[in-house]
């Protein structure tokens, strides 16, 4: 059994002199020696740029029938942040109904040419950018890399492809082979309010109580695929341990990111001027992130993971 992973820098393998981790790197430990974890995940990828990229084409080219796709997007495709990877990344939910269920829009290709009216408004009103056409060119020249003659764009108004279309292309694909998908929500970031509780915000997937989270959940019922809410979990977790506490779990936003582990990490966090992020793991924030995530596959009621069940090392659960 293979298991392929399709997802952001949350989820993809790092070296072992690096202190910041991912879930996919750790994945394996908790399976038996005979399943293969292929992981395809990259740093500041989004399911639009992902797709744009032709990695979801590398994973359509080997997965076969009996194999598992777990698929994590989110980080990247929130369009409540900065606009400034809006051209390659950002992807709209598109306006929910009145029961606050987000449309699916097909995407819509267009000429590498093509750059999003959106950020070109966006780029000319920012003030702080004087060669406005060095810019395009980057964006330009960022589109020509894209292995097709077209490619997925940024609509405002989701028009031209909305978040849950995106995912469910993962879905499709991977039934299409016989495959089992499975979606992951993300895990949340460590952003704290005043009184404890994990911060719901624009840049926190999505605001409007993480509504990114809830695009992921709904587009596993609309299609009866499993959905391992890895987001709750990561809320419970990070909120047990405390916004005091949770740099010791999260990777350094300034200073020295490589080194022996964990002598070194700890040596850097102790340094006054070291800043921790709030988006990204450490090893140890990773391994803790897997084993929940191990945790939800064990406790899933679907029957599509029965066999993924089977497969895990139950002791490295509980321990």
């Amino acid at each position: 059994m293979n298991i392929y992973l399709a997802g952001d820098s949350i989820v993809q393998n790092y070296t072992d002199e690096e202190f910041i981790a991912g879930w996919g790197q750790f994945l394996p430990y908790f399976f038996k020696s005979d399943i293969n974890v292929f992981n395809y995940a990259k740093g500041g990828r989004s399911s639009r740029l992902f797709i744009n990229e032709g990695r979801f084409d590398e994973i359509d080219r080997h997965i076969q029938p009996g194999d598992y796709l777990f698929v994590e997007f989110c980080h990247n495709d929130d369009a409540s942040k900065d606009y400034k990877s809006m051209f390659n990344r950002l992807v709209e939910l598109g306006p929910p109904d009145e029961n606050g269920i987000f449309p699916i829009i097909p995407g819509v290709k267009v000429s590498k040419d093509y750059i999003p009216p959106e950020y070109i408004e966006a780029l000319n009103n920012d003030a702080s950018i004087i060669d406005k056409q060095a810019v395009l060119n980057s964006v330009l020249a960022v589109n020509q890399s894209y292995p097709y003659d077209t490619y997925y764009p940024y609509s405002k108004d989701a028009s031209k492809g909305s978040y849950k279309w995106f995912i469910k292309q993962f879905i499709d694909m991977a039934r299409k082979h016989d495959a089992i998908p499975v979606l992951v929500t993300a895990p949340a970031r460590t952003f704290f309010n005043a009184n404890g509780t994990i911060m719901d915000a624009p840049g926190c997937h999505g605001g409007n109580n993480f509504s990114y989270i809830r695009a992921m959940q709904q587009i596993g019922v609309a299609t009866c695929t499993p959905v391992l809410d890895l987001f709750s979990y990561s809320v419970k977790l990070f909120e047990k341990i405390g916004h005091d506490n949770i740099h010791r779990y999260t990777a350094i936003k300034k200073g020295i990111n490589k080194g022996k582990w964990p002598d070194d990490f700890l040596k850097e966090l102790a340094k006054p001027e070291t800043v921790s992020e709030n988006t990204h793991f450490n090893k140890d924030g990773a391994m803790l992130i897997t084993k929940g995530l191990a945790e939800l596959i064990l406790e899933c009621k679907n029957p599509m993971l029965h066999e993924l069940q089977s497969a895990l090392l139950s002791d490295r659960i509980s321990s």
